[in-house]
């Protein structure tokens, strides 16, 4: 046997009894990445959710967690979990969160170890001041009690709201008036004791604010990430790594900025030039040009100089020379920096760009002062190396081929494991039957979805069509795509209500319940509605009205925006079984003066139009839409996408699919589940015209036709 071949097969073998083991790690690792987004997003108290659900699935921490593509990844849920309560202002929980991802050695290994010890220093800060303002709170209410003076108590209030609101400074201030008003003896004793706990605490406030170099630049950069905007923690861990490069970590964290904003699509701003920051470090009676921690190389084709100069007596000019040579300005003349006055001629800060040539540059700053008789002068030499960009290095070429070979095979062992993956655990994504909640699988309805958020702003809709379409599909995937909205006017709330099977009696009960049921997170839990203290069968279209007011009230308080509480209702064709007494009510619920607030999307194959009375409740009530197939292209994409690099289609089969389904998708997808079902059973990769005339026939007894 051919050695390779050998090898190969060796290794499959090895593998197929632990790919099923592999397979089912898919569930935390979802749940995981969820975590993780919804901590870009700041929804803390979701993420939390998330990670939790990871960590039943897989409790034990991993820097290289092997997800069921066979990835290795950083799994380090307790830590993202402090970070989620630490942002919640929940200090004893993300204390405990921190201190369980320390006890595992995993975060001792990473590039968080040392964000996890910053964010423990802040929390050991503020719980230790809470706890030393709440005993000076207790202390000042005993020398409130001693208080002979009126006055005296209303100017302790003063001081121990000011206590309260973490205002030292304030604090501190009015003991002292007080210190000064009041000479009893008992008093001031009490006071000065408070005063220099106020002091103490003070001097431990600034000792807490002072962060090591670089830190509070990487915090706001961190807090940038984690909110989203990677356009902005981008440009500051640019900042931190130009002027504090040795801060740990910087360099990961560059790459993996930029890696997201390529995977989601954001452009990536050119770097600007290095700047160079240079500190002030005062010497007498000559300029002082400070020392700096100048980069010794780059690759860039400029200089951004920035500094200051002092002098204790005043500045004369400064200038700059360039391997040699004077350097000139864009005019063309000899740069020259003066102070702005003579008034104020002591310091003069400045930035200037300076052109690199190839290999090394001799740069040069000079002071010169207004000291007599005699002027002083200064000189500061910086040194930098240009080097040749990264892509015209042999390295870089040498490299770039090899990953290219490194790719173009791990793409194939990718698809040969992602195959193996697929016959051990008969992988079928396709969905016949259940409505499509995974994004990924719901194909060909952006411009109908498009159309009804658009729509949304003004009128209610119906969306009708025959069984089977994809009505409740395209509910749940406008809900998700509502929740997502970024409308600069409107603030949607989407709820599903599931109609199916409710009789008239209980209809405005389960309705309202659905309706808090998606609400929850939103609106308190304690919030008094009737529905909660009402028997189902009891509840009317009256306890309806109260508490639909009630709650979109609470939910228009959560935004500046304008609210729209968005019922989407599915099987409405159970609408029209009930009395036209209950339409009319339903319909006078949307009429009222809160509806302003309120839109529905009802889904069906019908409603009904025609009463006996002379009016119609839904006569000219919705902007009604109707759904049908999707387009060829579409259909083409949900056959052959879902199973792409594992499995394939012959053009004749999907030619011959899209013909027996006339391109609905729920019949598509039943075509390809079973076909795809059929050639795992025979061992093949490959489906073609003679596997879907061979499931044509359970297909149409499946679907009833």
């Amino acid at each position: 046997m051919n050695p390779l071949r050998f090898a190969i097969t060796v290794s499959l073998f090895c593998l197929s009894g632990c790919l099923s083991a592999v397979a089912g790690q898919s569930a935390w690792y979802d749940f995981y990445t969820e975590g993780l987004d919804d901590i870009g997003s700041s929804e803390w108290r979701s993420a939390l959710d998330k990670l939790d659900k990871a960590l039943e699935r897989k409790p034990n921490p991993d820097l290289d967690a092997e997800t069921y593509a066979l990835v290795e990844v950083e799994y380090l849920p307790f830590y993202w979990k402090g970070v989620a309560f630490f942002n919640m202002g929940d200090w004893p929980s993300a204390e405990q969160q921190f201190s369980q991802s320390e006890s595992w050695n995993e975060i001792r290994k990473s590039g968080k170890y040392s964000n996890l010890q910053r964010y423990r220093e802040v929390i050991t800060t503020m719980s230790s001041q809470n706890d030393s303002l709440a005993q000076l709170q207790a202390q000042l209410n005993t020398v409130q009690e001693t208080a002979a003076a009126q006055p005296a108590v209303e100017e302790l209030s003063r001081i121990a709201a000011a206590l309260g609101q973490g205002d030292l400074a304030t604090a501190a201030t009015l003991l002292s008036d007080m210190r000064t008003k009041y000479p009893q003896e008992a008093m001031v004793s009490q006071l000065e004791a408070i005063s220099r706990r106020i002091g103490g605490l003070r001097q431990r406030d600034t000792i807490a604010q002072s962060t090591p170099p670089g830190f509070r630049e990487f915090d706001n950069a961190l807090g940038d990430y984690l909110s989203g905007d990677l356009t902005s923690a981008l440009n500051r861990f640019r900042r931190v790594a130009a002027q504090w490069p040795e801060y740990p970590n910087i360099d990961n964290w560059l790459q993996r900025t930029e890696a997201d904003m390529k995977r989601v699509g954001v452009e990536i701003a050119p770097e600007t030039p290095v700047v160079t920051r240079i500190d002030t470090l005062l010497i007498p009676f000559a300029p002082i040009i400070a020392s700096s921690n100048i980069e010794s190389s780059t690759r860039d084709d400029s200089l951004l100089l920035s500094g200051s100069v002092r002098d204790d007596r005043g500045l004369d000019y400064v200038m700059f020379t360039v391997n040699g040579e004077s350097y000139r300005g864009v005019d063309g003349e000899e740069l020259v920096l003066r102070p702005a006055s003579n008034e104020d001629n002591t310091s003069l800060d400045f930035r200037v760009m300076i052109p690199l040539v190839l290999g090394e540059n001799q740069i040069t700053v000079v002071a010169y002062d207004l000291d007599q008789p005699e002027p002083h002068q200064a000189v500061y030499p910086l040194s930098i190396t240009r080097k040749r960009p990264i892509y015209q290095t042999p390295l870089f070429v040498g490299g770039l081929s090899a990953l290219l070979l490194i790719l173009g095979g791990a793409l194939v062992i990718s698809r040969l494991v992602k195959r193996r993956i697929a016959f051990v655990n008969k992988y079928n994504p396709y969905i016949a039957g259940a409505p499509v909640l995974n994004e990924k699988m719901f194909f060909g309805r952006e411009n109908l979805i498009r159309r009804v958020i658009n729509t949304l702003h003004n009128n209610s809709l119906m969306i009708h069509g025959p069984r089977r379409i994809g009505k409740t599909s395209l509910l749940h995937q406008l809900r998700k795509r509502l929740e997502r909205s970024k409308d600069a006017t409107y603030y949607y709330v989407p709820v599903y209500i599931d109609l199916q099977g409710t009789p008239e009696e209980r209809f405005f009960g389960s309705m309202m319940q659905d309706i808090v049921d998606g609400c929850e997170g939103l609106i308190p839990a304690d919030m008094p509605l009737r529905i909660k203290e009402t028997p189902v069968d009891e509840y009317t279209s009256r306890d309806f009205s109260r508490d639909i007011k009630v709650l979109l009230q609470t939910l228009a308080a959560r935004s500046e925006k304008r609210l729209k509480l968005v019922m989407l209702m599915d099987e409405v064709d159970e609408l029209n079984s009930y009395s036209e007494k209950v339409n009319q009510r339903l319909r006078s619920i949307f009429m009222k003066t809160f509806a302003e607030d309120l839109v529905a999307v009802m889904s069906g194959s019908y409603i009904r139009k025609h009463w006996e009375s002379e009016g119609s409740p839904w006569f000219n009530f919705f902007e009604e839409i109707k759904v049908s197939g999707i387009s060829r292209e579409k259909a083409v994409e949900l056959i052959k996408q879902p199973v792409d690099g594992i499995f394939s289609y012959e053009q004749d089969a999907v030619d011959l699919i899209i013909d027996y389904s006339d391109q609905i998708p729920y019949r598509i997808q039943k075509y390809c589940v079973n076909v795809i079902s059929r050639i795992i059973d025979a061992r093949r990769r490959r489906v073609t015209r003679a596997d879907v005339e061979a499931v044509h026939p359970k297909v149409i007894e499946e679907v009833g036709e």
